[in-house]
């Protein structure tokens, strides 16, 4: 697919994601807990910045559909959707550890076509666009992101993964430090800005990883499932049960040879790709 074009300035996406960051912050500490259906928390603030994003982002580009993690679906997934996670990393939102993000992606024809990620807590502010590179804000100034190779890995090398991760990968045969930071889109910042050499993700969402990506794709890295297929942008809230790898190409070749999947007893292979092995959500 060509580069794709945005119906509106990135400033004024930024100033959307600004107003987000506002009153995230402005609920910290004090906004209402609540466990859903399915284990994981939720805070006011997660569904406050999500319904705030609805409304500015749907006035930006109309007729966009909208994916966000408390609200759903809502429009045509076969238009450009915006996929929203309001506060990723809410566990760490409600127990009172920085590292969460507000995650703005926007796909398309299967690809991420725009990004903007805010750390509220460290000041930052993250942003690509399709063609256009990718980018750090941070006290004012502004900086380009490029990725490079690491090869050969060291055992200091680190490697980021959510929670199941390591259950289901043998990294026997891959030097490296395996860090679990509570987002995984903090975790696609990292892999963005050089700090650590790749990242995995299992049983995630595209709300988890779509401007994430995008903001890595930009900096210079690819994305491929463990099964060696590339990885495509899915419009819905499934889980994606097929482990995911992101790194600069080299190391993704790299570690496509050298990272297994283990044998989980009395579940195949085929089973953990087709009905995955249910997680603890970070």
């Amino acid at each position: 697919m060509p580069d794709f074009k945005l119906p509106f300035a990135v400033d004024d996406a930024l100033a959307i994601a600004r107003e987000a960051n506002a009153l995230a912050l402005s609920m910290h500490g004090t906004a209402r807990v609540e466990v859903k259906g399915d284990s994981t928390l939720v805070t006011e603030a997660d569904r406050a910045v999500e319904k705030l994003l609805r409304s500015r982002l749907g006035d930006l580009a109309p007729g966009w559909s909208f994916l966000g993690e408390e609200t759903g679906l809502t429009g045509d997934p076969n238009a450009p959707s915006w996929v929203i996670d309001p506060i990723d990393g809410t566990t760490n939102f409600a127990r009172g550890i920085p590292i969460w993000c507000i995650s703005i992606g926007a796909v398309y024809e299967g690809e991420p076509v725009f990004g903007i990620l805010c750390v509220p807590e460290l000041n930052e502010t993250y942003w690509a666009v399709q063609g256009q590179g990718a980018w750090k804000v941070k006290d004012g100034a502004t900086k380009r992101l490029h990725v490079v190779d690491s090869l050969p890995l060291a055992q200091e090398d680190p490697i980021a993964g959510n929670t199941t991760v390591e259950r289901i990968i043998d990294f026997g045969e891959v030097p490296n430090r395996l860090r679990n930071f509570g987002s995984l889109a903090y975790h696609l910042v990292l892999l963005a800005q050089g700090s650590i050499v790749a990242n995995l993700a299992h049983y995630h969402k595209l709300y988890d990883v779509a401007a994430g990506l995008c903001l890595c794709f930009e900096a210079g890295c690819k994305a491929r499932y463990m099964t060696g297929d590339a990885w495509e942008a899915k419009v819905s809230t499934d889980s994606e049960t097929t482990p995911m790898l992101c790194a600069p190409p080299e190391t993704l070749e790299y570690l496509l040879v050298n990272l297994h999947l283990k044998a989980i007893p009395e579940v195949s292979i085929e089973e953990i790709v087709t009905r995955g092995i249910e997680p603890e959500n970070d």
